[in-house]
């Protein structure tokens, strides 16, 4: 897989290499979000007031909005996931961004709540 999708893209020259972060353009921004896999980032969209986050494998079910720093076993670092995971959250709450799940079935999206040590369902969206 890496050879027929990455190693093309890298021959053209046409890869962007990022640490920490990386601004797409106005509105898109990329996050390093350690621990889950080598690389994991989220992605950050603000339009018009708007904002939503992408969170992609950071978030592997509902559950982890109650107990954010439980893992699954698909972790490479759980500790830093954890922390990603509260980092994100956090700011979701605090700004309103809708987050955007890459693996919970039905809704689309959910805007979180701080609630105890963990965050709770303000709405869900689709």
């Amino acid at each position: 897989m890496f050879a027929d999708s990455i190693t093309p893209v890298l021959r053209s020259g046409q890869a962007v290499l990022w640490e920490r972060g990386h601004r797409i353009d106005e509105g898109l921004t990329l996050e390093a979000a350690p621990g889950h896999t080598p690389g994991s980032p989220v992605l950050r969209l603000d339009s018009r007031g708007e904002r939503a986050v992408f969170v992609g494998g950071l978030l592997h079910g509902p559950v982890r909005l109650l107990h954010p720093t439980c893992n699954s076993c698909f972790r490479e670092d759980p500790a830093q996931a954890a922390t990603s995971r509260l980092r994100v959250l956090e700011r979701a709450a605090a700004s309103h961004e809708l987050v955007i799940p890459a693996h919970f079935g039905g809704a689309g999206a959910v805007e979180v709540r701080r609630a105890g040590s963990g965050f709770a369902v303000a709405r869900w969206a689709s």
